[in-house]
């Protein structure tokens, strides 16, 4: 396949939706040659900050010269985003390469089972995670930071078995539709990647309880997991200014670019689980650490955006500012408040927002929309999108609200008009093909 044709093929399997479960992915990988058994792996669960997280872990393992693969759904400009070496996007033609080779592995298979009328079908997910772990192994990445796409359970990622560290970001509401109504049942989901060492940030107890024991089901039967759970101590923050944060963890000072105060927590998060990947084995020094976390950068989280007419040939007109935010839960919606507070609370701001109809857009709206002096509702790019009129329908209780007819015109528009501060937010789906240089 040329890369048009891979995308094309991936959408085609993307229609059929989600199927959790971890027996057919396990089934490819074996099929691929077990790619996942000869990496070293840093699995990321959790509701928000997995992104964040993982950038600053990557970055930090980057700094201490480790070639390192990062696993990411969904992605922010670009497909390809999905799939990072050392921070870079795999090129069109790896990612074409690598999907024909999963694709010829399915196919194979499929034609196997239909001889005796069964059949091999894995989901979009499950292909896109299985190219992952045979580049990341074909290109010899020393360590893999691996992203779950949702929960834990059953995610495609928990097929993995050579798991280094679990890391488990601050859990929330979300997906609780596959994860459960309680905070507990959601914790409960993703606690269980953890296969042994296990990093987090405290949490609530019936979170916390969850993280201490995992389990898993064998025979029917709950069968506890042997856990060694640390927890990323209290951060003091420093300094904090729209140039980034200044913080103290255990007596060390470090820096981040990354805005709002969910950022320190994160940062605490990779700075714990660096200490624990250095004890059991990699060399991380104090200052790979510091380098790495000041050198993040992760794009739609609470992003003041740069050089916007040459990324997305956008205009900011003199003394504007443009933020992308990707806060699509009530849980990343909190931490955007809490951040449009601290940054621009005596700023009139007008909201770009488009959701997915499978969330609790009313619970996100709800606590955005009293910052804005208007908003403006778009559909975006994605199969489960709320339309606009929808969305328009639930803002209007909170906010004014219009229309746009697409996500770049409706930004232009909203920076061409009063408002001093113009925040796209609602979905990560909202930026992908954003960029000019977006696939």
């Amino acid at each position: 396949m040329i890369y048009s044709e891979a995308i094309d093929y991936i959408k085609n399997i993307g229609r059929s939706g989600i199927d959790l479960g971890l027996e057919r992915m396990r089934e490819l990988l074996d099929l691929a040659g077990s790619p996942d058994r000869a990496l070293k792996c840093v699995h990321i669960a959790g509701t928000n900050g997995k992104g964040s997280t993982s950038a600053y872990l990557t970055s930090i393992l980057r700094e201490a010269g480790y070639k390192v693969g990062t696993y990411n759904s969904p992605s922010v400009f670009c497909y390809n985003e999905r799939w990072l070496i050392d921070g870079a996007p795999l090129s069109d033609e790896d990612v074409a390469n690598y999907m024909t080779r999963v694709a010829a592995i399915v196919e194979s298979e499929n034609d196997r089972r239909a001889a005796t009328g069964g059949t091999f079908a894995p989901t979009a997910f499950e292909i896109e995670t299985a190219l992952a772990f045979v580049a990341f192994a074909d290109l010899n990445c020393d360590v893999c930071v691996i992203e779950t796409g949702m929960g834990g359970r059953w995610d495609a990622t928990n097929a993995m078995e050579n798991k280094l560290l679990a890391v488990i970001t601050p859990i929330g509401f979300d997906h609780m539709q596959y994860l459960g109504n309680t905070l507990g049942q959601i914790a409960a989901e993703k606690a269980a990647i953890i296969d042994g060492d296990a990093v987090t940030c405290d949490q609530c107890e019936e979170v916390m309880n969850e993280l201490e024991h995992p389990w898993r089901t064998v025979d029917g039967k709950r069968e506890y997991v042997a856990c060694r759970l640390k927890v990323a101590s209290a951060a003091r923050v420093l300094e904090n200014s729209i140039l980034g944060q200044r913080f103290e963890y255990e007596g060390r000072e470090y820096f981040v670019q990354m805005l709002g105060e969910h950022q320190i927590v994160n940062a605490s998060i990779a700075i714990c689980a660096a200490k624990t990947l250095n004890e059991k084995g990699l060399e991380i020094s104090d200052k790979n650490i510091f380098d790495g976390l000041a050198k993040t950068v992760w794009h739609g989280r609470f992003e003041i955006v740069k050089n916007a007419e040459e990324r997305f040939d956008l205009v900011i007109p003199q003394g504007k500012t443009l933020v992308f935010d990707g806060a699509h839960n009530p849980h990343g919606a909190k931490s955007l408040s809490a951040a449009l507070d601290r940054y621009f609370a005596n700023k009139s701001l007008h909201i770009v927002m488009g959701a997915l109809a499978d969330k609790d857009v009313e619970g996100v709206v709800r606590l955005i929309a009293p910052h804005a002096r208007r908003m403006t509702a778009v559909t975006p790019p994605s199969p489960r999108a709320m339309s606009k009129r929808e969305l328009q329908a639930v803002v209007s209780k909170y906010a004014p609200c219009g229309i746009g007819d697409d996500v770049r015109s409706a930004l232009q528009a909203a920076l061409s008009g009063d408002c001093e501060v113009v925040l796209l937010t609602g979905s990560l789906t909202l930026f992908e093909g954003l960029s000019k240089y977006g696939n």
